[in-house]
């Protein structure tokens, strides 16, 4: 339909309108038409000029435009939540799952889930592992290089699954330096592995020969070479569940007693109740309960020996002093006659290793070699330790009071040496808050391994490399180490803008040049 009405319509409308009497009549006849389809013309031509056909038209393709606009609305919104599973994303999927110790059955279930429409066998996703934990491999050594050169502690431990595995960790950034699939645990293999870490300065292992063994055939060599030995530590870990085993010994020993001796008493009391008395009965619950108590009593002791015991461990004494091995030694001296042999001997024989103060020392050595003022060092030092017992300071108590005015005299002492206090304090938290008497961080990691482990009977090589990457590019999510990754709290910068999946598509030299790149504009 024209937006213009045709010359006749309007002069039909005009005679119908417009004219007189009979002019419709003649106009019919005049054209040869029906008057009807005068009539008809003529209300054409007033719709036309009312536009109520024209905007109806409008009218549906605006309703037309704002529907399109709706699903493209709903389709860029969708399309910013889409994820395109191609086939990259799919090998990264299976390795992190792997990585994370989800077995590739149930990696399987899930892509099942996410890509119906595209089947991936099992034997699939382990090929793409297998490829990816290939490049690991290649890559590690070359992180290894930049990262172990950074290395001044670490805790050691082996765990076994089938063949054992050498587990190395860095206990500040809980970085993962080595996870080696070994045919032994022997001196000479972790004499090799410590061999790999120029700067290292102190081992905390546990009681095990072969670690003991390594560390001792390290500082022999390193001795021929004129270096300074490495500290052995032997870590408090396992010397403290072996004490709370002890602990545990005791009280199952009054437990029991305290059972029998109640189910004595139960029945003596029914025996009187129905006149039924037992010759010598009430003498042997009473002698049961005061053997019970007995136990009791010696529980008690035990429980404030050890107390005092695992104080003799601590950087600092109750008192909120320096520890040190001649105080440890002493504590140790008095307390360790008084633990049962039956329930303490192995912790025990622990205790008495002189490597179970090694920290103690290396403590020492630390802070004599910060440069400065003694007084300030020292007053740096008793502050420290008074700020990290805070409950030493409150009450009215005469100690309370005194070591209240000693913190207030650090305090001014500090303030008067202005910028070599600050310099101190931060020096001396530094050491303390570096110093490690314990191998738990390492158990930690291993768990890393159990979880794998406890849903397959094998782990190679190249799954444990992966994994370690992986481990070491991943970010924490909680704790002081929140925000960065193994990594980087050891002070390996890696390339900008990669994450660990990035840098396994990088041959090893493209890698060593990027992080030579890397350390020389630190």
């Amino acid at each position: 339909m024209g937006m213009v009405a045709r010359p006749q319509r309007i002069a039909s409308a005009y005679v119908v309108f417009f004219g007189v009497y009979g002019d419709v009549t003649r106009e019919a006849l005049q054209r040869d038409v029906s008057r009807q389809k005068l009539y008809r013309e003529a209300a054409q031509t007033v719709a036309l000029l009312d536009g109520t056909a024209q905007r109806a038209v409008v009218e549906r393709l605006e309703e037309k435009v704002q529907r399109l606009e709706q699903r493209v609305a709903e389709l860029e919104k969708g399309l910013t939540q889409a994820v395109v599973f191609d086939d990259d994303l799919v090998d990264r999927f299976a390795a992190e799952a792997q990585a994370e110790g989800v077995s590739l059955p149930t990696v399987q279930g899930w892509l099942q889930r996410l890509l119906p429409n595209r089947a991936l066998s099992v034997a699939t996703l382990g090929r793409s592992t297998q490829a990816t934990a290939a490049r690991v491999s290649a890559l590690l050594p070359v992180l290894d290089e930049f990262a172990r050169e950074q290395v001044k502690q670490v805790s050691a431990d082996e765990i076994y699954v089938k063949a054992p595995v050498l587990m190395v960790v860095e206990p500040d950034s809980m970085c993962w330096l080595t996870g080696s699939l070994t045919p032994e645990v022997s001196g000479e293999a972790w004499s090799k592995e410590f061999a790999k870490l120029p700067a290292l300065e102190q081992v905390t292992r546990d009681a095990g020969s072969g670690l003991g063994k390594g560390v001792a055939l390290l500082n022999e060599k390193r001795q021929k070479e004129n270096l300074a030995p490495v500290a052995d530590h032997l870590d408090h870990f396992h010397t403290a569940r072996e004490g709370g085993r002890g602990q545990r010994k005791g009280n199952l020993r009054f437990h029991q007693a305290y059972v029998k001796a109640e189910k004595a008493q139960k029945e003596h009391d029914y025996n009187r109740q129905q006149g039924h008395y037992v010759n010598g009965d009430g003498s042997k619950v009473k002698h049961m309960w005061l053997r019970a108590e007995k136990i009791l009593d010696e529980v008690q002791r035990t429980e404030k020996v050890w107390n005092k015991t695992q104080e003799a461990l601590r950087l600092f004494t109750p008192t909120g002093e320096l520890n040190s091995r001649a105080q440890a030694e002493a504590v140790l001296a008095q307390t360790l006659p008084e633990l049962p042999d039956a329930d303490f001997a192995k912790a025990k024989r622990l205790l008495n290793r002189p490597q179970t103060l090694t920290y103690l020392d290396e403590v020492h050595r630390k802070l004599a070699a910060v440069p400065g003022s003694a007084e300030v060092k020292q007053a740096a030092v008793r502050a420290e330790g008074l700020r990290r017992h805070p409950e030493l300071l409150q009450g009215e108590s005469t100690s309370a009071q005194t070591l209240r005015a000693i913190l207030l005299v650090c305090t001014v002492i500090l303030a008067k040496a202005e910028a070599e206090g600050s310099t101190m304090t931060k020096l001396v938290r530094h050491i303390f808050r570096n110093t490690w008497r314990a191998s738990s961080l390492v158990e930690g990691i291993n768990s890393v391994l159990r979880m794998h482990q406890s849903r397959h009977r094998k782990l190679t090589q190249g799954l444990l490399d992966l994994k370690r990457l992986y481990w070491n590019c991943h970010t924490f999510r909680t704790g002081r180490r929140k925000g960065k990754s193994p990594y980087e709290r050891l002070g390996l910068k890696l390339p900008e803008g990669m994450d660990w999946w990035e840098l396994t598509k990088l041959t090893p030299e493209q890698l060593r040049d990027k992080l030579s790149a890397q350390r020389g504009s630190i």
